[in-house]
């Protein structure tokens, strides 16, 4: 082989080889997906036109033919660099310029990423493409007689827009392109929502509907509406005087409520015993109202009462001094009587005993047929009875059981202790060892010598 047939050879390989890194580049090789876009026409495109996002070849037009609907139906052969696709995605057809016969291409506005995917193969509907409009078409619109006022504008134009006013009308159409393609957008967003729009336009005919056929309401209401302004406008100053001074009320309203929180939690206990004594409260009220109608003459007689009572307290205001005197009076006085009535609630029982037993008792135990009458019977015990005259000249030495059991000078005897001690210990009582003289009670050798 020849050094020109080698360097001829290497340069095919090097053109392949960038031919294969330009459609790489394309998004041509690495696998392909179709889609399909139906228009209303093809709008001049051919096959093999572009297809672009974003100002980028992402692939070809690989057929036009007629759907069954007859509507034109675009392939078009998307490389993987721009795939998936996802459902939203809008087909519109674009023009380079107004020249050329292949000058037509076909741009994609991809949908949102977080939307499903389009299958291979999927299409795109009337409702998701936009077609182009050619100028003759427009121009074909126009009679005669508008196409000679339009002809006649644009021969007027150099002086209708020159001079001082140039300069305000560039302004305008530099700012009319925007406002133009915010205003597609729109049309768009409400086209491709077309459901949603015909119900909504469906909900406000239904709307206007119903405020048809209540028309005289609707009057009604507006009519009102006229005097409550009115009389709201009436009432300026208070109202000012209101609102200056809603912003302190707000705001005590708001400390209320922040403490109402800690109320709630507070009450909710008791609130929860409530429903329980729904029954037992029912009864009470169905019980208290025939009692109620018994209190009735009571009320009355009592309301009758009330001139003499209100005479009787009338009465009472001359002695308010007196009384208040003898009040202050009183405390000191049951002050210093505690100590005698602490002994008299120590010593009632024995005092009690003593009248009813031995007095009492005496004169009320016998009867015969002349009445009551009472006996007196001497009881000594043998032991006291010994003691007699010694015991009057002994009385400062200790007693001498069984012998000496007289005493005198018994001036603190507890409780109980004028009989001998009982086995249970239940007397003599020492309710306080500065009360009495526990060595002052009868000693238990009294019983037993």
């Amino acid at each position: 082989m020849s050094a020109l047939t080698r360097s001829r050879a290497l340069a095919g390989g090097a053109l392949l080889i960038a031919a294969a890194a330009l459609l790489l580049a394309l998004g041509l090789l690495g696998g392909s997906h179709v889609i399909n876009a139906r228009f209303e026409n093809a709008g001049q495109l051919v096959v093999g036109g572009e297809v672009q996002i974003a100002g980028r070849r992402v692939g070809t037009i690989s057929d036009i033919s007629l759907s069954q609907d007859g509507r034109a139906n675009v392939a078009l052969e998307i490389g993987g660099s721009a795939w998936p696709l996802h459902q939203g995605t809008w087909a519109t057809i674009r023009a380079v310029g107004q020249a050329g016969v292949a000058n037509r291409f076909v741009t994609l506005t991809p949908g949102s990423a977080s939307a499903p995917e389009l299958p291979d193969g999927a299409v795109l509907d009337v409702e998701h493409t936009t077609g182009i409009v050619d100028l003759d078409a427009l121009l074909n619109t126009f009679d005669p007689h508008t196409r000679d006022d339009l002809r006649g504008l644009i021969r007027n134009s150099s002086g209708v827009f020159a001079g001082s006013g140039s300069r305000y009308f560039n302004s305008m159409l530099a700012k009319l392109d925007p406002a133009l393609r915010e205003a597609s957008n729109l049309a768009g967003e409400v086209a491709h929502d077309k459901q949603a729009l015909s119900g909504f336009v469906a909900t406000a005919a239904e709307s206007s509907r119903a405020l048809a056929s209540r028309r005289r309401d609707l009057e009604e209401v507006v009519v009102n509406a006229s005097h409550a302004f009115g009389a709201i406008a009436s009432e300026r100053e208070p109202l000012a005087d209101v609102l200056q001074g809603a912003p302190g009320v707000l705001g005590q309203a708001r400390h209320t409520l922040g403490r109402l929180s800690t109320a709630v939690t507070a009450v909710r206990p008791t609130l929860q015993e409530i429903p329980p004594a729904g029954g037992p409260l029912r009864a009470l009220v169905r019980r208290l109202t025939p009692a109620l109608r018994r209190t009735g003459p009571v009320a009355a007689d009592l309301r009758g009462q009330l001139p003499g009572l209100d005479d009787s307290l009338a009465g009472l205001k001359t002695l308010d001094g007196p009384a208040v005197k003898a009040l202050d009076a009183l405390a000191p006085a049951v002050e210093r009587s505690q100590p005698i009535l602490q002994a008299l609630r120590y010593y009632g029982t024995d005092f009690t005993l003593g009248v009813t037993n031995g007095l009492a008792g005496i004169l009320a135990a016998n009867y015969n047929y002349a009445g009551h009458y009472g006996r007196l019977n001497f009881v000594e015990n043998p032991q006291s009875l010994m003691a007699g005259i010694p015991a009057a000249f002994l009385d400062k030495f200790p007693l001498v059981p069984g012998i000496l059991a007289t005493r005198t000078g018994l001036d603190a005897p507890c409780p109980g202790s004028g009989a001998p001690p009982a086995p249970d210990g239940s007397n003599p009582w020492v309710p306080d060892p500065k009360l009495c003289d526990p060595s002052q009670s009868t000693p238990a050798s009294v019983n037993h010598p």
